[in-house]
């Protein structure tokens, strides 16, 4: 496929992309906005390949929407559905009919809407969660998870962002819409702190003043504080490790607990999460403190839009999520914000006139509007996660192909040495 740069109403080389990202680099304030396709390369799922996941594990489950009036045919036909929209839709239709018409000993229970809406409900959460595992059900949760090969380009990423900091400038913010741990795990890879709101040693809850404090050596001067030892990371859809148990605060847990309590009971088929357990987008979940955390994310990124000098790259999201669409086409007014975004579809939806999603029209809308401050990048392949991260600038303070877990070896084989002397 050819490739299509467009710097407002300007098709740009690719040589000039690259220059234009390497000044964005050097801003005041950095980001990244990643969605699901910034982690299909590393074992993750598309929403399209989350709704293929569920209707393959139980057929039964369009049946049901279909009859609630959930989906269209259309959707069907072209596997256009947001499985997190339906969760939302689901949840609402659940609490409706629990309240009009609860189940009792008179019920026929597997009839009934209630039971119904469970079954479908359950097939839902468990296709969303395998899609966030990445990596084999019984290995989520083992130690050293970074290191592995196919999150390579999220250290790389992580690396390059925070490699390319000037002295006194803020720290790279990553926003997700992700529930996956690649951003975590990665980061744990290579010796970078992560920010994500949560704090406590026994007990992580989510404080939303963590995200204004930072990492600092108190023992560097002058220009030897060069650089930052850590990212902020807002999970704007919540995260695998992330819990509340009943009217309790948002806790952040590791990953082999999360695995071994919540995780695996759900895809084994059991509703833990109508206890509140795994954190998900629902309606019902802004009835609850979760509501909080996520009103908190949704502000810093808003916020973030919103400063001077600031440019954010997306990549992997497809911009199927009105609220984060409304934030982004309302920060254009900042006159210094600059976006680029890595779209692999755009050359299709440039060509199509009809039969564009509201994500798509929202992309086209982005384009039309002939900003030199946005940029959108096409081609698809020159498009996906490891593209975009290829064309960040090369790290100054991070070694090429070099990771924590090379030195770590280094350094064990020079003890060993020692010892056997």
């Amino acid at each position: 496929m050819s490739e299509f740069i467009y710097q407002g109403a300007t098709k740009i080389s690719e040589d000039d992309f690259k220059s234009h990202l390497g000044s964005l680099c050097q801003l005041e304030n950095i980001g990244v906005l990643l969605g699901a396709g910034a982690s299909v390369g590393c074992g993750g799922m598309t929403m399209k390949d989350v709704w293929l996941d569920a209707i393959t594990t139980d057929p039964n489950i369009i049946i049901e929407l279909l009859d609630f009036k959930l989906i269209t045919q259309e959707n069907i036909m072209n596997n256009d559905v947001n499985v997190e929209q339906l969760l939302d839709q689901v949840t609402q239709y659940l609490s409706v009919f629990k309240n009009t018409s609860p189940l009792n000993d008179d019920s026929d229970l597997e009839t009934h809407p209630v039971t119904r809406l469970q079954k479908t409900l359950l097939c839902l959460y468990q296709s969303v969660t395998k899609a966030a595992l990445l990596v084999e059900q019984n290995n989520f949760g083992n130690e050293n998870l970074g290191s592995q090969e196919q999150f390579k380009y999220h250290r790389e990423l992580l690396e390059k962002l925070i490699s390319n900091r000037q002295p006194g400038q803020a720290a790279p913010m990553l926003f997700t819409t992700n529930y996956d741990l690649s951003l975590e795990w990665a980061a744990e890879e290579i010796g970078i702190q992560l920010v994500n709101g949560f704090s406590g040693l026994h007990t992580r809850t989510f404080q939303p003043q963590n995200f204004d404090l930072s990492f600092r050596n108190v023992n560097a001067k002058g220009e030897a504080r060069f650089g930052h030892y850590h990212a902020y990371l807002h999970k704007l859809h919540g995260s695998l490790s992330w819990i509340q148990e009943q009217e309790s605060d948002i806790k952040e847990i590791p990953s082999a607990l999360a695995k071994s309590r919540y995780i695996d009971p759900l895809l084994e088929g059991e509703a833990i999460y109508d206890k509140q357990f795994l954190i998900y987008p629902g309606a019902n979940k802004y009835h609850h403190t979760i509501g909080f955390v996520y009103g908190e994310m949704f502000r810093r990124f808003s916020e973030f839009l919103s400063k001077p000098q600031t440019a954010i790259f997306v990549n992997g999201y497809g911009f199927g999520d009105y609220h984060i669409n409304r934030i982004i086409l309302g920060a254009l007014l900042n006159p210094s914000l600059h976006i680029v975004i890595f779209y692999p579809e755009l050359d299709t939806i440039l060509s199509d006139t009809a039969n564009l999603n509201e994500a798509q029209k929202c992309i086209k809308k982005l384009r039309s509007l002939s900003l030199n401050q946005i940029t959108i990048v096409g081609g698809y392949d020159k498009a996906y996660f490891n593209s975009f991260v290829k064309y960040l600038p090369k790290p100054v303070l991070f070694p090429r192909d070099t990771s924590t877990q090379d030195l770590v070896a280094a350094i064990n084989d020079l003890v060993q040495s020692e010892n056997q002397i």
